[in-house]
């Protein structure tokens, strides 16, 4: 039997009263509210509630907990997440089609604690969109694990695998939270980045995104999430290390980037 809950009662009737207070302000009439309802139950049955959650509201959740905590900046996990990526053996190559289109990337990380010491052993889980800003497990003919995979420190606590530079994209926009945009005059850009979540015995898990600097998004109209933060842009830079090419299959040339992620102690 479901009891009377503190905190439900507390945030929802708030939310609540919110929304009863805005309706007010704003004189919006029984047949506003109706068109309302009907593209609520147009989002329930298209089964994009949790995309529009997630775009609209979980950053600032996401703030709410994670702001202020000890190590790197924590990043919302989004809708595209999966709970069956590959597990990959070194040298990292993130699954890909033969024809795979995009640029080639090198991406390095180290994985380290709050005092700058490498965790060997680490679990790195990543996942990217692709060259046209899907992701596997959400579109048709792309295999599920596709740039999907989960590698595990060296000494150290680095890691290394090669994958193709995802692209800025818009969010699923045909449905009722593209029809929500456009009613609003908002867009549905999402600069590119890399998902990342890491574990570790004996620290606190990390979900972040990495950025990178001089992203066309990020730079002009904004991230339509209001996911992007200042610690988790990096620079992207031209590889050419032929040993590193050989290894992975790619080059002679290739793109790079990389960055450090610092766990707090569980």
């Amino acid at each position: 039997m479901v009891e009377r809950n503190e905190r439900v009662t507390k945030v929802a009737l708030d939310i609540i009263d919110a929304i009863q207070d805005r309706l007010a302000a704003h004189d919006v009439t029984h047949q506003e509210y109706r068109a309302a309802w009907a593209w609520l139950m147009g989002l329930a049955q298209s089964g994009e509630v949790p995309l529009f959650l997630d775009v609209f509201f979980e950053s600032i959740v996401e703030r709410n907990t994670f702001d202020g905590v000890a190590g790197s900046e924590h990043a919302m996990q989004g809708p595209y997440y999966l709970d069956d990526h590959p597990v990959l053996s070194p040298p990292y190559c993130l699954p890909m089609r033969d024809d795979e289109p995009g640029d080639a990337m090198v991406f390095t990380g180290v994985v380290e604690d709050l005092g700058g010491n490498g965790i060997e052993g680490a679990t790195v889980d990543t996942w990217q969109a692709a060259n046209d800003g899907t992701y596997s497990g959400f579109v048709p003919d792309v295999p599920r694990g596709n740039l999907r995979g989960i590698l595990t420190t060296a000494a150290g606590g680095t890691f290394r695998f090669s994958t193709i530079k995802p692209a800025p994209y818009r969010i699923p926009h045909e449905g009722p939270t593209g029809e929500f945009l456009l009613l609003t005059g908002l867009h549905p850009w999402r600069p590119a980045h890399f998902h990342f979540t890491i574990t570790a015995d004996g620290y606190k898990p990390l979900t972040t995104q990495i950025y990178f600097r001089g992203d066309e998004i990020i730079d002009g109209i904004g991230d339509i999430t209001n996911g992007v933060k200042d610690s988790l842009i990096v620079d992207v830079g031209q590889g050419s290390d032929p040993t590193v090419a050989s290894e992975h299959g790619i080059g002679p040339t290739y793109l790079v980037a990389d960055a450090t992620f610092a766990l707090d102690s569980a």
